[in-house]
């Protein structure tokens, strides 16, 4: 699966050590242990003749490192002692030493959203689900991550006593700690035919992973290609520049501006080899720094298509300097725009598509379905459904007031609609009756289908014959208060002789709000039968009643 184990889909969903990577480079946290003299003269020495901007009286006079600092307002501009300046630079490289999992804040604890293969956290059983909610004798209940991090987290061979709670059970485990390594790039085949490259961190090793992976895709003959950089929180720029070359060859691919005003534009490095087949970006508000120079950089020069939300907007470089204590500051030196000149820095790079509701790389994957009916076709299934909606414009932000009742059109474009039915209650039974007598074994599940029209959920049903013209369409559970569904006649139902039908056919059916039944009939259009073609008509409601009276 691509993420490494899980899919990036909603902000906060964050794997464990990349989670450390956008603290340490986009907070503005900072906890300084050395506050001598020496430090404090080094460091007030370097902002003054290096930062980006002109720094104040104000800042250069405070009597502590913490105080200059937090003076100055700069989230990413601070201070390391050796041991978090280590810890800083694996987390970038995605090595470090823990349990080894994935996880998401819940106010219980750490939920675990997955677990590295190989890793101590395996070992002992932890699954993707449970819920740490205590380690090393503390609760982990309302603590932040950087806070439950430090906790699970320490150095090699050392052990930590965790409380899990699963579905079943409460367990206490004992976890020894272990290095672990983790590639900041992943590659694997979508669909068939789609390069999909997942970039968690520019590292010092990503250029020659994604050298690796790339190849091995091409090899494959990937025709198109989308390239993650959701929830990557930046790294080397180094390492952004010699990516950039894959792309967009020995172009510009950032233009820095200094402390003195100039603008310097930075060329990437060529590779020596390009990926020019169609390519989609996914980005968005955890994309931050090197993510967003070389995403600025492909859109700039129109070598691919950004998808997903606007990035996090870090226009800024750093550099490192060693402090002779052994620490070392991280400062801002320069600001960072894109090839042709845009800002960054708190705007962030826009997608060319948005997509904030569905799940982005399901968008990519069907932006880059070669045919039209090949798209349709996955655009029908449940695993696709919100996505297609929303790249048609239809979807949702849940609001029933979004579902027209016209928005059938883009899943099921060659359907008539025949009927439209309002505040059905929610234990509705449907009954649809053809012209002609119909060839039962064409009647099922994949025939008739009744699908929640915003998720695209299929809602279980059982089908019960009305003669040999008619049938029943029972839901095997309540519906949904609220909610628009569609009853589909597939046009794979034939009559008894044989009979197709000329075009299927959809009835809209929006539920009642907050579930109150109420009487009444309901009426739903027949499918009309002859000899020839198979076509649905509307009647009038004085001809045939085909709804279901419910009772009080």
């Amino acid at each position: 699966m691509p993420k490494n184990f899980i899919r990036k889909k909603a902000a906060g969903q964050i794997v464990l050590n990349l989670m450390l990577i956008l603290l340490l480079v986009l907070s503005n946290s900072t906890t300084v242990l050395a506050s001598s003299n020496g430090v404090l003269t080094e460091v007030r020495a370097l902002l003054k003749n290096q930062y980006v901007d002109q720094v104040s009286e104000d800042v250069l006079s405070a009597s502590t490192v913490d105080e200059m600092l937090e003076r100055l307002g700069d989230p990413h501009t601070r201070y390391f002692t050796e041991e978090e300046f280590q810890e800083f630079v694996g987390s970038i490289n995605l090595s470090f030493s823990g349990i080894g999992i994935h996880i998401e804040m819940i106010p219980e604890g750490v939920q675990v959203l997955g677990v590295i293969p190989g890793s101590p956290a395996e070992e002992v059983g932890l699954k993707a689900g449970d819920v740490i909610v205590r380690a090393a004798g503390e609760s982990l209940a309302g603590l932040s991550s950087e806070e439950s991090v430090s906790i699970l987290r320490g150095p090699d061979g050392s052990s930590v006593q965790i409380r899990v709670k699963s579905e079943t059970e409460t367990r206490d485990l004992k976890v020894t700690r272990r290095a672990i390594s983790e590639p900041t790039v992943t590659g694997e085949v979508l669909d068939g035919h789609i390069g999909y490259l997942d970039l968690n961190s520019f590292g010092s090793d990503t250029p020659e992973e994604f050298e690796v992976a790339a190849h091995k895709l091409k090899d494959q003959n990937v025709d198109s290609w989308i390239v993650d950089l959701r929830d990557n929180g930046g790294g080397y720029l180094s390492s952004a520049m010699e990516l950039a070359g894959y792309f967009i060859g020995s172009d510009v691919a950032v233009k820095v501006k200094d402390r003195d005003g100039v603008l310097h534009p930075i060329e990437a490095e060529d590779p020596g080899w390009r990926i020019e087949e169609r390519i989609v970006f996914l980005v968005n508000e955890n994309s931050a720094s090197a993510s967003e120079i070389l995403a600025a950089a492909v859109k700039d020069h129109e070598k691919a298509t950004i998808v997903g939300t606007t990035s996090y907007g870090k226009g800024t470089v750093q550099s490192m300097f060693p402090i002779k204590s052994g620490g070392v500051l991280k400062m801002t030196v320069d600001h960072f725009y894109s090839p042709l000149g845009r800002e960054i820095n708190k705007v962030g790079v826009s997608p060319n598509v948005v997509i904030k509701h569905s799940d982005p790389l399901k968008a990519a994957e069907l932006m880059l379905t070669a045919g039209s009916s090949e798209a349709l076709k996955m655009a029908r299934t449940d695993d696709y459904w919100e996505a297609w909606g929303e790249l048609s414009g239809v979807a949702a932000n849940g609001s029933q007031e979004t579902q027209s009742s016209m928005n059938f059109i883009h899943y099921f474009s060659n359907y008539r609609q025949v009927a439209e039915l309002t505040e059905i209650p929610l234990d509705k039974k449907f009954t649809v009756t053809f012209s002609g007598d119909i060839d039962w074994q064409t009647v099922n599940s994949s025939s008739i289908e009744l699908i929640n029209s915003s998720t695209g959920e299929r809602t279980p049903t059982t089908l019960v014959p009305l003669g040999a013209a008619g049938l029943q369409v029972i839901p095997q559970a309540e519906l949904i208060p609220n909610t628009a569904y569609w009853l589909v006649i597939h046009p794979e139902i034939l009559g008894i002789a044989g009979q197709t039908l000329q075009e299927g056919g959809l009835a809209i059916a929006k539920t009642v709000q907050g579930g109150t039944d109420i009487g009444g009939t309901s009426r739903i259009q027949s499918l009309q039968t002859n000899k020839q073609v198979t076509e649905m008509t509307r009647i009038s409601p004085n001809d045939l009643d085909y709804g279901t009276t419910i009772k009080d």
